[in-house]
């Protein structure tokens, strides 16, 4: 009973997969020169993010994600650091190309815009 159980939540991930508007890689929308991150968003909820500093490309970090269509929350999981889960939560909304994140704890909006 557990497998069939298991097999049909996988389904259902399976078709909000092509509705997610956030798969690509998106690059923080700043001016030329300044620090910047990139976003990439996979199908299967992973994604890594990178900071752009001086033009050059930084450390590369690896997270696990789930985005709400309903709600248009995004959250974002950077697994243990010292002892504690990083875990992330946005507001978001995206407009063609250009999407913008609200900080849920914060409130801080950055803009992104979609490369790929």
């Amino acid at each position: 009973m557990m497998c069939v159980n298991f097999a049909a939540c996988s389904d259902d991930d399976d078709e909000d997969t092509p509705n997610n508007p956030l798969i690509g890689t998106w690059k923080e929308d700043v001016a030329d020169g300044e620090i910047s991150m990139i976003w990439k968003f996979n199908a299967d909820g992973t994604g890594t993010e990178q900071e752009i500093n001086t033009g050059e490309p930084e450390e590369l970090y690896s997270f696990t994600y789930t985005y709400d269509s309903k709600t248009s929350i995004l959250v974002v999981n950077y697994g243990e650091y010292n002892g504690e889960d990083e875990i992330d939560s946005y507001d978001v909304t995206i407009n063609g190309n250009t999407m913008t994140t609200k900080d849920r704890d914060y409130g801080y909006e950055t803009t992104w815009k979609k490369t790929k």
